[in-house]
This record gives structure tokens, C-alpha cells and sequence, in this order.
């Protein structure tokens, strides 16, 4: 839907949160007349810029638009969701607005984990490569913003509550990866693929997937337009080992020349340069392969965080479903690992990730290998990981709080180990949101720093006598 259509119509801005202000302002610069409709009890905020309309008439007053833009916030569960739906009026909202307005210089990335760090890819290697490239959407410009006339793409990241009432399709659409998540505000995992896959169902693009993924091929078939093209990166040539990027004709780049750690950000690495190729085919290859090697990897998905007490300390905070935290369990399968798991209860399905962890325990055992994997938990959703954990014969310490699991993890980590938050759940068990968490988290590894510095100070009878579990009972 484009911003012309809604000119002398009945319009109004379901939500008047910050999301909501935005689009006043934008449907303003458009010559667009506007009113605000806040269902629910809650009263409108003071200072809003027109009227607005509570209780039952916010309601009346949805039903009776020519056109609702909607907050991303707002679920499809809502009772009066489904009322706008089942009487037929039009549902649009700020990103279908404007990506509709922009579609032919827009690569749109999405998917349930991944998106940031593709999107941030796509962005990299283009610029490299002398494509004059934008981030926008949740980690670039808002899409309230104009595309600067001298941006060529904007890579955009779209969330599945964005994607859900997109009319229209970017030039691009990558699609990372599928799995439960977000299902209270969709209604179950068939509404979040359909939503989410809107990207890509609701006109002709070009499509890029990951590679070997024959459960999310099935749900891209299922959904893409008719007149689009699906293809992974092998259709050009670009393949991943688990110890390089391959591209045949152009090159190849060394894991171990990459700041991306995992298989997984190997793959995001190759659909990123497939996605880069098919917007921009004139760009060369191997200057888009070469970026790769100067990408710097996003906060809160495998970032080491500084500490220096001889262990590696991982903040993968953004791990929020149980498929991610696999991702990181790889990542690290040859390094003694203690993980901390757990936080505020969503009710996910933890059955594949504590199949992975139980193999993993298992092989270790079988193998007698070195490696080895400790297990913390927290939170509700901790607690219920490590019941089903113990049900498997799988060993985990459930501590009380997220203060305690950190003191556990830094007395039992060895020296040379992995102490790795990838959670399997949000953040608001605790927490106000998950860069809360992260900070929690980086001051527990500089607190390890301290304990080192105070257990070099102390004589070599007393160092002897000192264990970890002294020390760290001893920090607020």
C-alpha cells in the first residue's frame, strides 16, 4: 500500500506508542490526515497530536477506517485483531508503507535467527564492493526515514511482526532460517511461517535460503510467489566447509581468517554474498568474497566479552530459542564449556536441545575426550530445561538467580574454558530486556579479572588454599 492511497481517507493509527508517533509524522509529510485508536483500558497518552480514541470507541472506530496502520506490538491473537480481519477492513503499517514505496532498492532479510548478522553482511560486502549500501529496519535507519538519493540498496532487517502485514515484496528477500518463536502474539507455528513468509508470498522477488535446510525449502516452496526464484548459494557456485568459504572461480576464505565463529554464521557468511551477487551482478566477486575477512561481528551473538582470567567469555544473549543455543553448543564443541541457560518462561518446545545436549554428554562419556560440557540453569525456563535434562541422566545446576548461575559458572569454568550465555529465553524473568542481561554478564567476566589480580596477590600457601568458590562468594 503506498502512502497516495490513504490521502482523503479515513486512517487510523492503531497504537500510539513510539511506533505509533512515528507513523503520524510520516503520514503527515504525506498529506495523510490521521487519528489514534488505543484499544484495551489504558488511557491515551497527553500531548498526542490527534485525537484519540479509548475503550469501546477505539474499537468502533477501527472498524469503521477506510485504513489501519498498525503497531508492530499489537498481536494477531488480539480479539480485536481478528474482528478488523473477519469484517474486512484494510490492515497496513509503517514498514509495508514504506518498503512499498522503496521495494526496487530494498534487499529484505528475515528469519528467526540469523537476520541481523546476514543483513549486516549483505551490507558489508556491498559497500566493499563499491554498492553504496544503507542498513535499515531494527538495526539500520527507520523505515519512517527517506532512503538517501545516493544509497543504491537499503539491506533491511524485517521482523515477523513486521513481515505479518506486508503488502508487497523487496527486490531481494533472504530468509535465514525457521523455528518456533514469538508464537503468543502469532497463535501457533503454521500463523508465525505464514506471517513471517509474506515477505516473500505477497509478490514477485528473488529469493535466497540457506544451504541444507530441506525443512525451510519446504516452507519457502510452500509460500513463495509463483513468479519468483528460490536458490541457495551452490547455484553460484558458493560452498561451506567447516573450515572455509569456497566460491568457485572467484576463491576462497579461511575460517580462521574470520572474526564469525561457527558453522552456522559460515552459512549466513554465503548467503550473504549470494544475496549481495543477485542484486548486484555486476559487482566483483572477488572483492565481495575478500570483505568477508574485515566483517566485525555483531554484540549479543557470540561476542567474547573482555576478561582476563584465562577463559574465553561468550555473550550470546540474543540465543533466545533452542535452535540458536545448538548453533553456539557447536560453535565450541571441541572447548570446555559451562552454559548458562535459562530466564523468563515462553514454553518452547526444548525437546531438540536436549536431544543435542544428550548426544553431546553422551559422545563425550563414549570417547572419553577432553572437552566437556557444564550446565547452569536459571529462571523458569531453567528450571523446566534442567528437569528435562535430569530426565536424561544429564547432570545441571539449577541456580536461584542469574547472579548465582554467573558465581557458579566462574568457580567450576577450568582455565582455557568457555563460559557461554546462550539462554534458550528471554531476558524478563530478571531483566528489563536482554542488553540487561549482557551487562550482568559482562561485569561477572570483568569480576573474574578482579579475582585473578586478588589471588596473584596472595602467598603461595594461601593460593594453594584459595578456591573459586571462596572467592566468588565474596563479590556482591
Amino acid at each position: 500500500m503506498r502512502f497516495r492511497e490513504l490521502v482523503n481517507k479515513t486512517v487510523v493509527i492503531w497504537g500510539a506508542g513510539r511506533e505509533g508517533l512515528t507513523a503520524y509524522a510520516d503520514l503527515a509529510r504525506h498529506g495523510v490526515d490521521a487519528e489514534f485508536a488505543l484499544t484495551g483500558s489504558g488511557a491515551a497518552p497527553e500531548g498526542l497530536p490527534a485525537p484519540a480514541h479509548t475503550g469501546d470507541d477505539a474499537l468502533e472506530r477501527l472498524l469503521s477506517a477506510d485504513a489501519v496502520v498498525k503497531s508492530p506490538g499489537i498481536p494477531h491473537t488480539s480479539p480485536e485483531y481478528r474482528a478488523l480481519t473477519e469484517a474486512g477492513v484494510t490492515i497496513t503499517s509503517l514498514m509495508d508503507l514504506w518498503l512499498t514505496e522503496n521495494r526496487d532498492r530494498v534487499i529484505g532479510v528475515t528469519g528467526t535467527k540469523g537476520k541481523s548478522t546476514t543483513s549486516s553482511l549483505i551490507h558489508h560486502v556491498l559497500n566493499e564492493a563499491g554498492v553504496r549500501s544503507q542498513l535499515a529496519g531494527n538495526i539500520g535507519i527507520p523505515v519512517s526515514h527517506p532512503i538517501d538519493p545516493t544509497t543504491q540498496v537499503a539491506v533491511t532487517e524485517i521482523s515477523s511482526y513486521q513481515a505479518a502485514e506486508l503488502t508487497t515484496t523487496p527486490s531481494v528477500a533472504v530468509i535465514t532460517s525457521l523455528y518456533p518463536e514469538h508464537l503468543p502474539w502469532h497463535g501457533d507455528y503454521d500463523s508465525y511461517v505464514r506471517d513471517k513468509l509474506r515477505l516473500i508470498s505477497v509478490g514477485e522477488t528473488q529469493v535466497v535460503i540457506t544451504e541444507n535446510d530441506e525443512a525451510l525449502r519446504a516452507s519457502v516452496r510452500a509460500n513463495v510467489h509463483p513468479l519468483s526464484t528460490v536458490m541457495t548459494p551452490s547455484r553460484l557456485g558458493i560452498t561451506v566447509t567447516d573450515t572455509s568459504i569456497d566460491w568457485q572461480g572467484v576463491g576462497s576464505v579461511l575460517r580462521e581468517d574470520l572474526s564469525l565463529r561457527g558453522t552456522h554464521n559460515l552459512a549466513n557468511a554465503a548467503v550473504a554474498l549470494a544475496a549481495a551477487t543477485r542484486y548486484a551482478p555486476a559487482a566483483d566477486r572477488r572483492t565481495l568474497l575478500a570483505a568477508l575477512r574485515t566483517f566485525a561481528p555483531l554484540s549479543h551473538r557470540l561476542e567474547t566479552v573482555p576478561s582476563g582470567d584465562g577463559r574465553t567469555w561468550v555473550d550470546d544473549g540474543l540465543a533466545t530459542a533452542p535452535e540458536a543455543v545448538i548453533a553456539a553448543l557447536t560453535a565450541f564443541a571441541d572447548r570446555d564449556v559451562t552454559l548458562i541457560a535459562g530466564g523468563a518462561e515462553r514454553w518452547l518446545d526444548y525437546d531438540v536441545l536436549v536431544r543435542h545436549i544428550t548426544q553431546q554428554d553422551v559422545a563425550v562419556q563414549n570417547t572419553q575426550a577432553s572437552a566437556s560440557l557444564r550446565i547452569v540453569s536459571t529462571g523458569p525456563a531453567g528450571t523446566r530445561l534442567a528437569s528435562l535434562l535430569r530426565d536424561e541422566n544429564v547432570d545441571v545446576t539449577d541456580a536461584g538467580s542469574f547472579a548465582e548461575a554467573l558465581r557458579w559458572a566462574d568457580t567450576h569454568t577450568p582455565q582455557g574454558g568457555v563460559v557461554l550465555l546462550s539462554p534458550a529465553a528471554p531476558s524478563f524473568d530478571e531483566f528489563a530486556d536482554y542488553e540487561a542481561r549482557s551487562a550482568a554478564f559482562r561485569e561477572g567476566a570483568a569480576a573474574a579479572v578482579l579475582t585473578k589480580d586478588a589471588s596473584n596477590a596472595t602467598t603461595d600457601t594461601d593460593s594453594a588454599n584459595h578456591n573459586a568458590v571462596s572467592a566468588s562468594d565474596e563479590r556482591p
